[in-house]
């Protein structure tokens, strides 16, 4: 990014909107002014289904001419917070940039976009749909498409490596198995624990 000392040229800038408002910020900026918007979006899965949503929450870019839509005008548009400015004005971003940004954003979304979940080697998860649905594993790693994750699965006393929508998977609570402590010795009697 840089800054702009000249307003009457048409220049990609960055505006900051509120907490998932920014689809609502690029549509009415859109409808009301000689804007181009771009609010780079990608799939991302959660709870296990798969929606569009802004690669940087809260942030989109508009291309235009700050003579004629001026910042004043940008900050006004409900669910906008304001446009980015530094010290020598309103900050830039270079057509490459947007143009990069625009061919990740194909890319992820061709390849089936963005996992819910980062997981690490050896962290319990557990199977959310499918043939497998309730059963915990371990996870080993992602698989080179992206998009598929290899687990260690216990099923009726064997170790199995299976490949899996990565999707599919959600974290288990580390403390889901730890059996409850006990607070009597039987018949009755309770445990005194100093506290």
């Amino acid at each position: 990014m840089s800054h702009e000392n000249s307003a009457a040229a048409v220049h990609w800038y960055v505006v900051h909107a509120q907490p998932r408002q920014e689809l609502l910020v690029a549509t009415l900026l859109e409808m009301r002014y000689p804007v181009t918007v771009f609010l780079p979006e990608v799939l991302q899965y959660r709870h296990g289904k798969s929606r569009l949503r802004p690669l940087f929450p809260g942030y989109l870019f508009v291309r235009c001419e700050l003579t004629v839509v001026p910042p004043s005008a940008i900050n006004r548009v409900p669910g906008a917070i304001r446009l980015l400015v530094g010290g020598d004005g309103p900050l830039t971003v270079a057509e490459e940039v947007i143009a990069a940004l625009r061919q990740a954003c194909t890319r992820i979304n061709e390849n089936g976009g963005l996992a819910a979940h980062t997981f690490t080697p050896g962290e319990r998860v557990r199977l959310m749909a499918g043939p497998l649905a309730g059963l915990e594993a371990a996870f080993l790693k992602r698989a080179k498409s992206g998009d598929r994750a290899l687990v260690l699965l216990r099923f009726l006393n064997q170790e199995s490596q299976v490949t899996v929508d990565l999707h599919l998977l959600e974290k288990v609570n580390p403390n889901w198995h730890e059996k409850r402590q006990r607070s009597t010795r039987g018949a009755g009697r309770r445990i005194n624990r100093p506290g």
